[in-house]
């Protein structure tokens, strides 16, 4: 009896396991359920960006110097324009030659030219005072080897060779500024009976040119020397050479 009640019940589990097993395959399985639109446009939505933190600032190092303003080009009467007499860009230096590039001697006493001349236009328009030198030779045999005149240190005049002048030439008459101006006359000659005899001399004199006047400069060189015909003759001779200055100022204008 035992058995056949153990064998019952085991038969019962079995049917009852089956048909549990077949109800479940039977049942459909559940759908998805679809999320409303706003929720589906959240989902999409990139999350949102926190700011970074700012970077911690730089120490604060004081306010900064003012660059100091470039110093104003003065003129005479007060104003900051560039002078006449500043080199424009196409007259500055260029680069440094090297040690074996030949000087152009012609360009650079060209450019010193132009430079007199700038600054003599110059002057014209701002004094009214006026400088006029003239150069008269005097001697039988002495010929003009080298004569500059030069006003102030700067040369204004260079006499072409065999300079003679009999009567008084006006060779500078230009305005200069009122006051006190040096004159310099280097001369050298040579004696036209032996050029081998020669003399020079560099003369230095100082003038004074008055306001609104014109000071006339009269150079007179004189060489009465004798070394060219009496030294060959009984070795006995001198040399004789003498710069003279005359300076008279008369209202400008007269």
């Amino acid at each position: 009896m035992t058995r056949l009640l153990a064998a019952a019940l085991l038969a019962g589990s079995t049917a009852v396991a089956t048909l549990a097993f077949a109800q479940g395959r039977g049942k459909p399985a559940p759908k998805p359920t679809a999320k409303p639109a706003s929720a589906a446009k959240a989902d999409a939505q990139p999350p949102a960006m926190v700011p970074d933190e700012p970077a911690a600032a730089a120490p604060d190092a004081g306010p900064a110097a003012p660059e100091p303003p470039p110093a104003p080009e003065t003129t005479l009467d007060g104003g900051a324009r560039s002078s006449p007499l500043n080199p424009t860009a196409q007259e500055m230096p260029g680069p440094v030659a090297d040690a074996g590039t030949p000087v152009d001697y012609d360009r650079l006493l060209a450019d010193i030219a132009a430079l007199r001349a700038r600054i003599a236009a110059v002057s014209d328009n701002l004094y009214q005072s006026r400088v006029a030198v003239s150069v008269q030779t005097d001697g039988d045999y002495g010929k003009i080897a080298r004569l500059s005149v030069a006003l102030d240190d700067g040369v204004v005049y260079t006499a072409p060779a065999s300079f003679a002048a009999s009567d008084p030439t006006v060779v500078y008459d230009h305005a200069v500024a009122p006051g006190r101006h040096a004159v310099t006359v280097d001369v050298e000659r040579k004696d036209a009976r032996d050029e081998s005899f020669r003399t020079s001399q560099r003369s230095r004199f100082t003038i004074d040119v008055p306001r609104d006047h014109r000071v006339g400069v009269e150079v007179k060189i004189v060489d009465d020397s004798s070394m060219g015909k009496d030294f060959p003759a009984d070795r006995s001779g001198r040399y004789d050479l003498r710069v003279k200055v005359k300076a008279v100022a008369k209202p400008a204008g007269k």
